[in-house]
């Protein structure tokens, strides 16, 4: 039996590059080679699409997180696929193993469709509204779901209303791995968390903090059936105030 090509995509512009390379190690680990063969593509913060050995190994070493190198096979997108050193990869599936802008966000999966490339994940829209924290609440709040009250800002001015008050998150509304994100514990803290913020993205969420547990789910869907993951509940070391990047990926005291 003939092995499913699957082209494992990693990198990419947004400021979760090196979160994707790492994340793309962990499917590289996991994979059954004896099922499926790989093709590994990185993205660099440039945006140039390379060809990667299948042996590359993206690891965090002595706190210096992977990126893609800038020099290697370009890889070529035309609709009759993915072109590599002058050959057609012949890709069957697309693993999309990105974070953040220009890859969550429903750019790269309408990329895959125009194509006419299968790929792993949501699709266009469901990717487009998710990735964006402002469209993305207004809609789970109409379903039902409780939302933290909030409000978006797109600069450093700004009123913040009455039902709203410390503490506070304050975070970039198309943005992921808490990058650009500050607790503030004080109202003089505000403005320059925003500013913060607005430096990950041009439009900034300020709401209000929820005293809560911080848990995870994966759920993933095949042929119209939902495989739905054990919750787990995770557990940041009394050091960090909340489950920042360095807790998330920097830091090994944190349990799940």
């Amino acid at each position: 039996m003939s092995k499913t090509k699957v082209a494992i995509i990693c990198g990419g512009r947004s400021s979760e590059h090196e979160i994707s390379c790492i994340s793309a190690n962990g499917v590289l680990q996991a994979i059954d080679r004896n099922l499926f063969e790989i093709e590994l593509i990185g993205i660099t913060k440039s945006g140039k699409w390379l060809h990667l050995p299948k042996d590359s190994n993206f690891v965090v070493e002595n706190g210096v997180l992977p990126i893609i190198p800038e020099n290697g096979v370009e890889v070529s997108i035309t609709s009759q696929g993915l072109i590599a050193g002058g050959k057609n990869l012949a890709i069957d599936v697309v693993f999309p193993v990105l974070h953040g802008p220009y890859g969550e966000d429903g750019t790269i999966q309408g990329l895959l469709e125009i194509i006419g490339l299968r790929y792993v994940g949501s699709g266009v829209l469901a990717s487009a509204v998710c990735m964006d924290k402002s469209y993305a609440k207004p809609i789970f709040a109409a379903a039902g779901l409780k939302v933290a009250p909030g409000i978006v800002v797109t600069s450093n001015k700004f009123e913040l209303p009455s039902n709203l008050s410390v503490p506070l998150f304050v975070k970039p509304a198309r943005s992921g791995s808490s990058r650009g994100t500050s607790k503030v514990n004080q109202i003089s803290e505000l403005v320059g968390a925003v500013e913060h913020a607005l430096t990950f993205d041009s439009k900034v969420i300020i709401e209000q903090a929820v005293v809560g547990k911080e848990i995870e789910c994966a759920v993933l869907e095949s042929d119209e059936k939902l495989t739905v993951s054990a919750v787990g509940e995770i557990a940041i070391s009394k050091e960090f105030e909340f489950y920042d990047f360095q807790a998330k990926y920097l830091d090994n005291s944190m349990k799940l």
